[in-house]
Parts: structure tokens; C-alpha cells; sequence
């Protein structure tokens, strides 16, 4: 077997994912192997810490903090309007918070292998990059927008208000209904 192989079957073992026949096979060549053998023991102790840590929710006024201290460092900057700056932070929230939970997952189910975590964590910064960049257009283009157009800033503090509505109801009634 290669040793890629072994590797995803010693992470199926752990996952309790493996037909008994299988595992068996597993642990025949482990017996005969030492290397795979000490690294199946290393990666056991990784899944019983992982499984025996302590699951934390993160405060709920650790987002507030992080937003404002954002806004205070993007304030510091001239030609930010208050808008532009509230929009881009709730963008920034929206985008980020599901890809960060998918690059955590990630990152936590690929901590055996090694050249496995490199190329997510190659992948997670390629993303991250592009993200910022779009981000970066976003702002200049709801600057250039609020320059040109001094109604806008109303406009888009509507729409907001609407679409934040709307999601809340829309959660409201998707909670009554389950």
C-alpha cells in the first residue's frame, strides 16, 4: 500500500469510517511496519486531544470588538465615509465568517498530513488575497459613488435596512416553522 494510502485509512480508522475486514488488514501491515506504526500512535493521541478538548463559543461581543476596532483603524484614514465603512464591515462579515469556519474544518481534518495542511493553507491565502482585493475595489468604488452622487449614501443605508429586515424575518418565520 502507498504511503497516502495508509494514511487515509489510518484517518478512516479513527473516524470509526473503516469496514472491519479493512481495519483489519490496517493493523496486520502496521504490525509489520514500525514508521506507520509510531505514526498511527501519533496520530491517535492528535484525534484523542481533539476529541477530548473543550468546545468554546467565542463571546458574542468579541465580533462587536473586532468591528469596532476595524472601524476605528479605517476612520484614522481620510476619505472614508461612516457608510462605506459599515457597508464594507458587514461585507466583510457575510463573506469571511462561512469561509473561515470551512478553512478551520479544514485545517483540523488535515493536521495529519502535512502536505495536505500546505496546500490548504496555500489555497486559504490565494483566497484570502483575492477576497481583500475585491474588498479593496468595493470601498473604492463606494467612495468614488458617494463623491459623485451625494443621495447615495440614503439610498444605500435603505436598501441595508430592507435587506437586514428581510433576512430576519425571514429567519423569524423559518424558526416558527420548525
Amino acid at each position: 500500500m502507498s504511503n497516502e494510502r495508509n494514511r487515509r485509512l489510518m484517518q478512516e480508522a479513527l473516524d470509526e469510517n473503516l469496514a472491519p475486514d479493512a481495519r483489519q488488514k490496517l493493523f496486520e501491515q502496521l504490525n509489520h511496519n514500525p514508521d506507520e506504526s509510531a505514526e498511527f500512535s501519533r496520530l491517535r493521541q492528535v484525534d484523542a486531544v481533539l476529541r477530548t478538548a473543550p468546545f468554546e463559543h467565542a463571546p458574542k461581543r468579541l465580533a462587536l470588538s473586532i468591528m469596532a476596532r476595524l472601524a476605528e483603524g479605517i476612520r484614522k484614514q481620510p476619505g472614508i465615509s461612516g457608510l462605506a465603512l459599515a457597508a464594507g464591515l458587514s461585507l466583510v462579515t457575510v463573506v469571511a465568517t462561512p469561509l473561515l469556519l470551512a478553512a478551520g474544518w479544514m485545517v483540523m481534518s488535515a493536521l495529519a498530513s502535512t502536505a495536505l495542511l500546505s496546500e490548504i493553507l496555500k489555497q486559504l491565502v490565494n483566497l484570502l488575497s483575492l477576497i481583500v482585493g475585491v474588498l479593496q475595489l468595493f470601498v473604492e468604488e463606494a467612495q468614488n459613488i458617494v463623491a459623485t452622487n451625494p443621495q447615495a449614501p440614503a439610498l444605500v443605508a435603505a436598501l441595508v435596512a430592507i435587506a437586514v429586515g428581510g433576512l430576519a424575518g425571514y429567519a423569524y418565520f423559518n424558526k416558527r416553522s420548525s
